[in-house]
């Protein structure tokens, strides 16, 4: 016990019996205060009927109310009602909810006194969760005592094609009691079980694992080929560090070598594609083989000169793969969590979603970057970004995949890549394994960004993460590094280049990094940088100069003019999880930097330089409060979003220099220090999955996956010519979004509709067409008339889709309308025709 107290470090048994100590510790207390925030279950929709318009009548003893439902989901744990009290009956009485399963067996049965009920209150009935829920049918029964004056709301169209409402008398009962209603509003949840997980997972892997293959295999196949030519003249890497740097330039380049490959006049196809990837996969393992057998020659040489007796030197690294191994695990965890994420979707989530959508389908058709939209919009000038698209449409033409599918699963993969990247930034900058595998970790796990992304569709802003971490490395150590580093300036143009290509506003981050590290250094290496920025402009000059020409208009008005609360500060994003915690932690080291700027530490100008950043980016974005300008180019929310980089990184060089000192202390308070350390460790843990389980906003979900069948029908039913009416909503602006699965009419079907993806706000006349039909259709209150039909076939309206999420256009009211046809009803999904 002697050595406890000595100042060594700890060996590596008593290293892990601390560790699994700390960790036994978090999981003990996790088990015994049962802690929702990181023990809590994962509970999740299930069947969703929301609509309502019509009440049924009170169960009082007469009758009772029965609804039959089938979960999709093991775990069924939760039903919800929406209560109806009427004013004239002012009794209190019982109200009795019965789950009953497709033997008859009671689930659960639950009493509520009516005098704690309101009118529209939603009534949960939670009970212990059915492991074997899934495809069985349920039955809801709702009675009540005789002075019951509590109701429930349905829906008087069938709705939900699972189940219907009926109204069940009692034994003694001969008259019976009718109600129009076909289903109750009837909303279910489940608890996510481990072998459902499994399940999902299984069925991801084996529907999408092409698909992930592709991608990994061509995303990072320009950088990889640019690492094997060019690794003469660049510093050596770590492997990981190395795979990293490929996948940001990866990329980067495919946005690059679509763009001069439109340029000259041509374009990709299906077999030019897969001819690349054969033949660059050709060069990169033939590279990696003449390397491995140039080393194996060398070290037979040396080996031969010992044998003879000749003096030599060589340098003995001890290999191990065991730190590879943890960052593959950590990067396969953040993946499966954020499939995990995305197990019920059809879609990918929100308006960009779709109009990312619909960019790739214009580009997957012809091969070349995006001009104008040909025949799914009337518009032909893009001033926006496809660096994102060039990756899309490559896959999306050589697998010829379901476009959501690809859409959504490419997301949640290029996702699990940025934790990646950024243990690639930290490492160049650090040179620290464990720091750099720390900040991956944050950023795969606990932290809310860049998972939260999912929630937007907003995969632009998400591969130009991928390149932002190793970007502002290079950028470091060509301004801060030594000699050698001089080299990767045409790196640095690359990655700059391809970054403004992919999206502007992450670009436009990037640039104070530059300058800040610049300064920094009173101008030190300024030539290298101007250099690699010379040559960014050299790739991306073109692009940037037609982008001023198609927007000159509006980048005028992008500080004249400002949309009302799009550049407040995103309070909600600070508040949610842990983040504030996160905040105030680096908010605490810095009195540490401040202490190591004083002491002159080496390692201080970094955190410094991150600080700089994200001061100079807040204050160039202030705005208002400050008296300076507003941009609706850039605003606080799309910069805040990218802080986790910078953040990650600070706080993880700052805690790996106070791990330091801590090795210096006796054995035993190393130990406590390593048990603290694992118990926050597994916390995070514990909350980050739980986090990223349930980290999409449900008010995001646009399209649901009873919409793909109604859009299927579209595209095979319809003629080529029909102009179809959607739901819709003012998004952001005068800007009106497709507001349910009618979102991806245009870009899925070829046909026309109401409201197409935000791009058509790029033609002005037929900007203003779209929002003249979207204002009056909104403030129209009864779509039941022959007035409001006529209406619509004057806009040249042939058809109406209703989503399964909904909006104005209201299923029951539209099927009133003797005008109207119904020609598709199945699963909350509705399409009318129009009678001529």
């Amino acid at each position: 016990m002697t050595q406890l107290f000595t100042r060594k470090f700890l060996s590596r048994p008593y290293l892990l019996l601390f560790i699994f100590v700390g960790m036994a510790a978090m999981l003990l207390w996790g088990q015994l205060t049962h802690n929702e925030t990181v023990w809590g279950s994962i509970v999740d929709v299930d069947v969703n009927q929301h609509r309502v318009n019509t009440a049924l009548p009170e169960p009082n003893g007469r009758f009772t109310i029965q609804q039959t439902f089938t979960p999709t989901h093991d775990g069924l744990r939760e039903v919800e009602l929406l209560l109806v009290r009427r004013e004239h009956l002012e009794t209190d009485g019982q109200l009795t909810v019965t789950l009953l399963d497709d033997i008859g067996n009671i689930i659960t049965e639950q009493m509520f006194e009516t005098s704690g009920l309101k009118h529209n209150q939603d009534l949960s009935v939670r009970f212990e969760a059915v492991r074997d829920s899934a495809e069985r049918p349920f039955t809801l029964q709702i009675a009540g005592s005789p002075d019951n004056p509590i109701t429930v709301w349905g829906y008087d169209l069938d709705v939900y094609a699972a189940g219907s409402v009926t109204m069940v008398p009692g034994p003694l009962i001969t008259e019976s009691v009718s109600t129009t209603a076909e289903d109750l509003r009837l909303v279910t949840r489940y608890q996510l079980t481990w072998r459902e997980a499994a399940q999902k997972l299984f069925s991801m892997f084996s529907e999408q694992g092409s698909l992930f293959l592709l991608a990994l295999l061509f995303i990072p196949l320009p950088g990889l080929l640019v690492l094997s030519l060019g690794s003469r003249c660049l510093p050596k890497m770590e492997k990981v560090a190395w795979w990293g740097t490929a996948v940001a330039l990866g990329a980067a380049l495919w946005p690059t070598l679509w763009f001069w490959l439109s340029t000259v006049g041509g374009h990709w196809t299906k077999g030019w594609l897969w001819g690349v990837l054969v033949v660059g996969w050709g060069v990169v393992i033939g590279r990696q083989v003449w390397v491995s057998s140039k080393k194996r020659s060398a070290i037979n040489n040396v080996t031969s000169r010992l044998l003879r007796g000749q003096q030599s030197t060589i340098n003995n690294q001890q290999l191990t793969i065991t730190p590879y191994l943890v960052m593959l695990t950590l990067l396969f965890l953040g993946f499966v969590v954020r499939l995990l994420a995305v197990r019920d979707m059809a879609f990918p989530l929100w308006v960009d979603a779709s109009r990312h959508a619909l960019i790739t389908a214009v580009m997957t058709s012809t091969g070349r970057v995006i001009t104008d939209y040909g025949a799914y919009l009337p518009v032909d000038r893009f001033p926006y970004h496809y660096g994102f698209h060039t990756i899309s449409a490559s896959l999306m033409m050589m697998l010829e995949r379901p476009l959501p599918d690809l859409l959504l699963y490419l997301g949640q993969l290029l996702n699990a890549l940025v934790p990646l990247s950024v243990y690639t930034g930290t490492w160049l900058m650090t040179r620290r394994r464990g720091a750099s595998t720390v900040a991956a970790f944050l950023v795969a796990i606990p932290f809310f960004f860049p998972a939260y992304y999912a929630t937007w569709g907003r995969f632009t802003q998400l591969t130009g993460m991928i390149i932002m971490p190793v970007l502002i490395a290079l950028t470091w150590l060509l301004v801060r590094g030594g000699r050698r580093w001089r080299n990767v300036w045409w790196l640095v143009g690359l990655l700059a280049a391809g970054l403004f290509l992919v999206h502007f506003r992450v670009f436009l981050v990037y640039l104070p990094f530059a300058l800040v590290v610049w300064l920094m250094s009173w101008g030190r290496n300024g030539r290298w940088l101007a250099a690699s920025g010379l040559f960014s402009v050299a790739l991306i000059g073109l692009r940037a100069v037609q982008l001023v020409q198609q927007q000159q208009k509006s980048l005028a008005s992008a500080v004249s003019s400002t949309i009302s609360g799009y550049n407040k500060f995103p309070v909600g994003y600070y508040e949610t999880g842990w983040e504030r915690y996160f905040v105030w932690a680096a908010a605490g080291l810095l009195l540490i930097v401040l202490i190591a700027v004083f002491f002159r530490q080496r390692w201080a100008p970094l955190p410094v330089a991150l600080i700089g950043w994200v001061g100079l980016l807040f204050l160039i974005l202030a705005g208002e409060p400050l008296g300076l300008p507003e941009f609706t180019i850039i605003n606080l929310n799309s910069m805040y979003i990218t802080l986790f980089v910078p953040l990650s990184i600070f706080l993880v060089v700052i805690v790996s220099q106070v791990w330091r000192h801590v090795r210096g202390l006796p054995l035993l308070g190393q130990g406590v220090v390593v048990i603290l350390v694992s118990v926050v460790g597994t916390a995070l843990f514990l909350f980050g999955v739980r986090q990223q389980l349930s980290i999409l906003n449900p008010q995001t979900i646009l399209a649901q996956p009873a919409d793909m069948g109604g859009l299927a029908w579209v595209d095979d039913h319809l003629p080529q010519d029909a102009t179809i009416a959607v739901n819709s909503w003012k998004w952001l602006g005068n800007t009106y979004a497709g507001g349910d699965g009618g979102a991806w009419i245009v870009q899925l079907t070829g046909r026309q509709s109401t409201t197409p993806p935000a791009d058509y706000n790029y033609n002005r006349a037929y900007s203003a067409e779209i929002n003249e039909f979207n204002e009056t259709a909104v403030d129209i209150e009864d779509w039941s008339t022959i007035e409001s039909a006529n209406w619509l076939r004057e806009q040249g309206v042939t058809h109406i889709f209703v989503g399964a999420k909904g909006g104005f256009f209201d299923p029951a009211t539209l099927s009133r309308n003797p005008t109207l046809t119904p020609v598709y009803a199945h699963d909350g999904v509705f399409i009318f025709e129009l009678g001529k």
